[in-house]
């Protein structure tokens, strides 16, 4: 337990640090909180370590936390090619926002958990789909004998 005075101590050197440097208190750390929380492996309701980049402490649950991660990076790498080449969904720029929004709300967040950006999956998933469907190539045109055929 921390007593009134460290805990004034604690406040006084945090304080002088971001008053030193606020860029990295309001933004760089709130980025890094962020993208931590993206890009984490989503394993908290797993028996695994929670550490999973402690390779060292617990080969077996890193490696296969590792290898939950792998999906969740496809995801995101599959949105941003949605957005960057996929066919354009309507209300795109909504849908960014509120990734956008959401993400800069959870930066600031003193305890931010990744499962906080579960809200911004459906976009996720809509953007990787809209990419996966461009994959057959320029979209087919009604052939002449079709477009005859109507009244």
């Amino acid at each position: 337990m921390i007593n009134p005075e460290l805990n004034s101590q604690l406040t006084a050197l945090a304080n002088e640090r971001i008053r030193r440097n606020p860029l990295r208190y309001y933004v760089w750390l709130p980025a890094l909180r962020v993208t931590d929380m993206w890009l984490r492996p989503r394993t908290e309701m797993l028996p695994l370590d929670s550490r999973w980049w402690d390779f060292a402490g617990d080969t077996e649950s890193s490696v296969i936390a590792t290898l939950w991660g792998a999906p969740n990076l496809l995801f995101l790498f599959a949105t941003v090619m949605g957005v960057v080449r996929g066919p354009r969904p309507q209300y795109l720029g909504m849908m960014l926002l509120f990734v956008l929004l959401r993400s800069a709300f959870l930066g600031t967040l003193p305890n931010p958990e990744p499962r906080y950006t579960l809200e911004c999956y459906p976009v996720v998933l809509l953007l990787g789909g809209a990419w996966i469907s461009g994959w057959r190539g320029v979209t087919s045109k009604p052939d002449a004998s079709s477009m005859a055929s109507e009244p």
